[in-house]
This record gives C-alpha cells, sequence and structure tokens, in this order.
C-alpha cells in the first residue's frame, strides 16, 4: 500500500473551563478554532451533564464526540472539522468523564485520539486510561489534554506553591507516559522555551500538553501555546505531517462491531459502562468451573480487546431498559458475562465504601464484640439496600450513582412480594453489597454509641466493636435491629489470643 506525505493537521487542546456560561462562550469557542485554523480540536471540562449535553450536538460544521459527566465539572469532546477527510469507527468514553479515545481514519490513515482532563480528585483516570490504551490502541497515536500537572518543574513552572500538591500527580502522568512510550511534543521542538498554558495569581505552569509515541515525533511540525480570552488556559496548537493512504484497516478493537445505523439515537446518560471497565474486569477473571456459556473464560480473555466493544454496547442496553437476561439471575452457576458485569457493579460500589484512613483511631477499650456474617446464602431487605445506596456519596473518580439495575439482577426470594433478595455467594457483586452493610452497621453503631470504636476488615468481612462491657446491651439491641432491617444474619467471632 502506498503512502505520500500531503498536508498537515492542526490539533488544538483546550482548557476553556466550561462551554455553556456566559450564553455567546461555545460561538466564541468556535469562531477561535477557526482563527487558529484548526482541524481537530480537544476541548475539556465542557461541564456537560445528562440535561444540557444539547449544546454539543449538530454543531455546523464540525464532527463532534464527547462525554456526558456533569454540568459542573470535567466532561471532554473531540471535534473534528468538516474539511478533514474523516471516518468514524468507534470511540469509548470515560465512565467518570474524564477522557475520551476515538478510533478514526484521518486522510484514510488509523489514528487513536485521545482527549484527557486529569482531575486533581480522580488519581485514577490515566491508569484506567492507560490499561485501556495498551491494549488498544492502534494507528497514529495522539494523547492531548489538561493534565493538571507539570512534566518538569524547573522548566514548567514560574512559581513552586503547587510543587508539593501536584507531585503525586506528576508521578502518575511520568507512569503513564512511560507504559506508553509517550513523548511531550512541546519540549521536543522546544528544549529550553519555558512556555506555559495557565496562570493562576502569580504562578505560571504548563498544564496542557501533546503527547505521541517515540516513533511518531517525526510528524511534528510545530507546536505553538496561543494567547485568548476565553479561559485561564491557552491554546496549544500542534501540528502533524499527515501521510494519506489508500485502505481499510479496522483496528483490533472493532472487529468485532457490526456497522453503526446512521440514524441510531447516541446514548446520552451519564455513568455508562465504558470499555476500559470491561476490559480490566475480563482480565480479573480466574476461573475453571464449566459455565453455562458457548464460551469460556479463556475466550473471553484470548479476545477481551474486540470484546469490548459489543459487551459495551450490551450493558448499557441492560443500564438503560432496567432489564437483565434471565441467565444472569437464575441457577447456580453464572455465565461468564453475567459475571463480568458483576464485576464492574461491584468495583463501582467498592471505590464508594473503602475505609477512610483519616477516620481511624487508636481504640481506648477493649474488644467488646466481633461480628461477621453467618457462613452460607445471605439475603437481605430492597429497602434496606435501596435506602444505604442513597446515603452514599458522589466522590470524582466514579461515575454517577444509579444501582437501580440491582433491583433486575438480585433474584427475589418466593413469597416475599420481592422485598427480600437473594445474595448469591460466588459472584463478585455480594461480597461488595456485604461490605456495604457492615459500613452501614458501623455507622449504626457509632451514632448510637459515642464511647465506642469500631473496626472494619473488609478481607475478613469482620467488624470489631470496642466499648466497655457496660454498652454490651446497647450494642446488642443495635445488632439485633440491624439484622432485623436488613434480613442479613450475624454471628459472633470469638478471638483466639
Amino acid at each position: 500500500m502506498a503512502s505520500i506525505v500531503k498536508k498537515r493537521l492542526r490539533f488544538v487542546t483546550w482548557n476553556t473551563r466550561g462551554i455553556k456560561s456566559p450564553p455567546q462562550k461555545f460561538s466564541d469557542l468556535l469562531s477561535s478554532l477557526i482563527s487558529l485554523k484548526a482541524h481537530i480540536a480537544f476541548i475539556q471540562e465542557t461541564h456537560v451533564g445528562p440535561t444540557c449535553y444539547q449544546i454539543l450536538e449538530n454543531v455546523e460544521n464540525w464532527n463532534v464526540y464527547f462525554t456526558v459527566h456533569s454540568p459542573r465539572s470535567k466532561g471532554v469532546a473531540i471535534l473534528i472539522s468538516y474539511d478533514v477527510p474523516f471516518e468514524y469507527i468507534c470511540h469509548d468514553e470515560d465512565c467518570s468523564g474524564g477522557y475520551i479515545v476515538l478510533f478514526c481514519r484521518l486522510y484514510g490513515e488509523l489514528y487513536t485520539l485521545v482527549n484527557v482532563y486529569n482531575h486533581k480528585a480522580d488519581k485514577n483516570v490515566l491508569a484506567r486510561l492507560k490499561d485501556y490504551l495498551r491494549e488498544t490502541a492502534e494507528g497514529v497515536l495522539v494523547v492531548g489534554g489538561d493534565f493538571n500537572t507539570v512534566l518538569d518543574p524547573s522548566f514548567d513552572r514560574l512559581s513552586s506553591a503547587l510543587l508539593t500538591k501536584q507531585s503525586s500527580l506528576r508521578a502518575i502522568l511520568e507512569d503513564f507516559t512511560i507504559s506508553l512510550n509517550l513523548r511531550d511534543t512541546w519540549s521536543y521542538l522546544h528544549f529550553a522555551d519555558g512556555g506555559f498554558t495557565r496562570r493562576q495569581n502569580e504562578s505560571h505552569s504548563r498544564l496542557d500538553m501533546f503527547f505521541m509515541c517515540s516513533d511518531a515525533m517525526v510528524r511534528v511540525c510545530s507546536s505553538k501555546i496561543q494567547s485568548n480570552e476565553i479561559s485561564d488556559h491557552k491554546p496549544l496548537v500542534l501540528e502533524l505531517k499527515v501521510q494519506q493512504q489508500t485502505g481499510n484497516i479496522i483496528p483490533k478493537v472493532a472487529l468485532f462491531l457490526k456497522e453503526t445505523r446512521v440514524d441510531e439515537e447516541p446514548d446520552r446518560r451519564s455513568g455508562k459502562i465504558n470499555g476500559a471497565e470491561i476490559l480490566s474486569s475480563i482480565k480479573s477473571l480466574i476461573d475453571s468451573k464449566q459455565r453455562p456459556d458457548t464460551m469460556d473464560v479463556d475466550y473471553y480473555k484470548k479476545f477481551c480487546c474486540q470484546l469490548t466493544e459489543t459487551l459495551k454496547g450490551k450493558y448499557n442496553i441492560m443500564l438503560k431498559n432496567k432489564q437483565v437476561p434471565e441467565a444472569y439471575y437464575s441457577g447456580d452457576i453464572f455465565n461468564v458475562e453475567c459475571l463480568i458485569f458483576s464485576e464492574i457493579l461491584a468495583k463501582r460500589l467498592s471505590v464508594l465504601i473503602t475505609p477512610s484512613l483519616k477516620r481511624e483511631k487508636k481504640a481506648k477499650f477493649d474488644i467488646l464484640l466481633t461480628m461477621t456474617f453467618e457462613p452460607g446464602p445471605q439475603e437481605i431487605r430492597w429497602s434496606f439496600l435501596e435506602q444505604t445506596l442513597r446515603r452514599l456519596k458522589q466522590i470524582q473518580s466514579v461515575p454517577p450513582l444509579d444501582f437501580s439495575i440491582l433491583d433486575c439482577l438480585l433474584p427475589k426470594v418466593q413469597n416475599f412480594s420481592g422485598e427480600l433478595r437473594c445474595l448469591r455467594p460466588g459472584i463478585p457483586l455480594t461480597n461488595a453489597i456485604l461490605n456495604l452493610a457492615l459500613t452501614q452497621l458501623e455507622d449504626l453503631i457509632l451514632r448510637s454509641e459515642t464511647e465506642c470504636r469500631t473496626s472494619v476488615s473488609f478481607h475478613r468481612q469482620a467488624l470489631l466493636i470496642h466499648a466497655d462491657q457496660s454498652k454490651r446491651g446497647k450494642v446488642v439491641r443495635v445488632l439485633e435491629k440491624f439484622q432485623d432491617d436488613s434480613g442479613i444474619r450475624l454471628t459472633e467471632c470469638h478471638i483466639i489470643d
């Protein structure tokens, strides 16, 4: 297949700190992109949520792909000018709005375009993205965005005020770039230049960057920081040489996909399951049981990359319609797709209930009781689970809270009108729900008895209660009420010294 050097592509990455307010801001942004002669724009902090995404639909003269997360934070978008020969293949959105990965052809050549907003409160976004790209990235990989840290403080910052706060993010970014063999395009061309993309008070930093694989750096023609009046970040412009190609290379991630209908309605809900979650869950499968699937675990592991897109579509339809196949909740042996789905939900739930080291205090009392769950299958009241889930607090690193699919996924116990649900052993979600119940029990005890300390162990699924012996009766009453309200059966452990 012959290829010849033809045109150049101009990329722009820009944190605009929102696109909706003031009302003319998005129009001003589009005008600025035209002035910058942008062919492809990576926009961060769009602040687009489930009720205000229409601003990015049907944008004149641009193909737009974006995440839907929150009207107040995060969110990214990739805009591709109609002037560029462009073919869409597929894309993946971070479940927490931190990145979007677009697989496409530009001038007939395969590209993997990645737009990142590395939120300072989400320390896991680059790790999620790294693992996904190592399996899926093909063709020309271009990673751009606001990374909320600098690569080298000596060159990339004028003030050291943020050095301590950003040092952990810098280590994560360095690991990300090394793992994917990425180089910073700005420092490739500007060895000693101190260009800065953001000013905050008297601090100047270069937080906005483009990265490419080392062997693709010969394509880089120029990298310039431009002035603007839209946000406190400046747009960074990257110009690349293009190799126009003929052919129809399909990336591995899209091999199992059927052709998308042009009239198919995009799914604009927040918190959708994404390819990175599916990939991680498939890789965590360790199983030798005969499953009721036509394909075994080895098949899913062998084709994990190709299956991310097909399973993503299937799982998100399930979440949208609140329906799951009967095979997911019937029988004692679970099919592989059920295990993957359960693992994803379990991981989302587990992040929300991980015990905080900040609240750990040294116990003043001896161990009064050590409680754990009775052996064997457990049951839980749906009203208790629903109420407990509502109490969970949203955090930046996880998708918006919506576990309503559990109503379909947890089997109903007969003769209880759906109130009592089975927690089946051997499925990842069961452990996550029991750990959630354990944290709820801990909170109940601490609220009812201030002269008390508790210690939770998720690995042991046990709760240590430290209190004076005189408090035993009160604590036992809390435990009994918890069992009545939750339907979960507890038992006391005896610690051997």
